[in-house]
């Protein structure tokens, strides 16, 4: 076993998302891939956030709004055992990032803190009133 060296800096590998004017990551452990804005099934009675179904490398998945909804590319994202596709953010890199010395769940680039984007809450957003799992084979 090799000794870590204590002055190196803690690194993340991920996605950095741009939110209307905030900055997220995704980690790389979620991150599934990113991919260009697909045709979207819309949902009839959908909640608003769920902008509809679209396929990705064979599989129906859930396209969930972040930001401005039908904006930018599709951010595919491992979720619960599930893949569910993020539109509305600005994928502004991929890489590894310096983890911010101050907020343990957030990295740094380039002098900017980009905060880890809550794909919970996103998911969350689509869940309910007879939604969950309606998309699930």
């Amino acid at each position: 076993m090799t000794a870590v060296n204590a002055t190196s800096e803690a690194k993340r590998g991920g996605v950095l998302v741009r939110v209307g004017s905030v900055l997220h990551f995704v980690p790389a452990s979620i991150a599934i891939a990113v991919a260009p804005a697909p045709k979207i099934a819309r949902v009839a009675g959908a909640p608003p956030a769920l902008l509809g179904v679209a396929l990705h490398d064979g599989d129906v998945v859930p396209v969930i709004a972040i930001g401005d909804g039908h904006v930018g590319v599709m951010l595919v994202c491992g979720y619960m055992g599930e893949k569910i596709g993020l539109m509305g953010g600005r994928v502004e890199g991929t890489g590894v990032y310096e983890v911010d010395r101050d907020a343990p769940d957030a990295v740094v680039h380039a002098g900017e803190r980009a905060t880890t984007l809550d794909v919970a809450a996103a998911y969350a957003g689509v869940q309910g009133e007879g939604w969950a799992g309606r998309w699930r084979a």
